[in-house]
């Protein structure tokens, strides 16, 4: 998104950043340099929705804070003849961890991964430790026997980080400006919420009801405050280590009480913020409930709809 300058008019947005080949400061402004032409565009605004790898966010050089280590290895591929009846299966055991999804055309999609820390070792026989991975469940094993991988393994493993998402002409959004391990998948609802949020900074800038710098101060304060709960979560997950005792005597409290569990479920998947779900007045009854009742909690696998 480019918006050119104009001194009669307020600016007037435009698609213009198709192709660039880079882009660099230049008097408080962003120069965009088209890979295709000769022409050079300059912009009131770049919006930088360029993903984690964000050459906006390299140029400019974005200052990056709350970063935490990569500490898992996910890959995954697709298969036939593994039929799910409907059900989205998770998996965890020891430094272990896999879904599986039903998805189009009758494939599945399985998602699995190690520590980073056993990377180095396990990256020569990739497919060899992603099977043993997809088998720590005998039941499961014993379904993936009779299916067939119909994609190679792909993967990648994701740092974990915020990037300040503001600066002369330029405005990150979505994993340009914030990432994290893709185990709780919430990446893609995270750019949609960004965008919005976004959006309405921009338009008190153009509306001429604040300045820029103030609304995008908002604006990054606002994503912070949102989603640092859940960067805190997925890194705590994505490390596949056992949960904190705390945390341990919650899910514990959970088992057994459907409408905690749901709202656990609900918590991974988005729709309910950590801060919601760990507030006092939501788990005190949770906790106090459990006292009643005896149920043991499994191990592994856990398994949900």
């Amino acid at each position: 998104m480019v918006t050119p300058v104009s001194a009669q008019r307020r600016p007037r947005p435009f698609q213009d950043l198709r192709e660039y080949l880079s882009a660099v400061k230049a008097m408080g402004q962003l120069k965009v340099v088209e890979r295709f032409g000769e022409r050079n565009t300059l912009s009131f605004l770049v919006i930088g929705a360029d993903g984690r790898f964000s050459r906006i966010a390299e140029a400019v050089d974005a200052l990056v804070y709350h970063e935490k280590p990569t500490v898992l290895a996910p890959y995954s591929c697709y298969w036939s003849g593994l039929p799910m009846n409907g059900r989205f299966e998770t998996y965890v055991s020891s430094h272990r961890g896999f879904v599986a999804v039903p998805t189009n055309d009758g494939l599945t999609l399985t998602v699995g991964g190690w520590p980073m820390a056993e990377f180095a070792n396990n990256k020569h026989d990739l497919d060899g430790n992603f099977r043993r991975t997809l088998e720590t469940s005998p039941a499961f094993a014993e379904r993936l026997r009779h299916a067939k991988q119909e994609t190679r393994l792909v993967g990648i493993p994701t740092p974990n980080f915020f990037r300040k998402p503001y600066g002369p002409g330029w405005v990150l959004v979505g994993d340009a400006g914030y990432v994290k391990d893709p185990i709780t998948a919430q990446g893609i609802s995270d750019a949609f919420h960004d965008a919005v949020r976004c959006e309405f900074a921009l338009h008190e800038v153009l509306r001429g009801a604040l300045a820029f710098d103030d609304a995008m101060a908002e604006y990054t304060a606002t994503r912070d405050e949102d989603v640092f709960p859940m960067f805190e979560l997925t890194w705590q997950i994505a490390t596949l280590e056992p949960p904190p005792a705390e945390l341990q005597q919650i899910l514990a409290a959970c088992y057994g009480n459907q409408p905690a569990m749901d709202a656990f479920v609900r918590m991974n998947a988005g729709s309910l913020s950590p801060r919601a779900f760990f507030a006092p007045e939501h788990i005190g009854p949770i906790m106090a409930g459990a006292s009643v009742r005896q149920h043991p909690v499994p191990d592994a696998p856990v398994v949900g709809h």
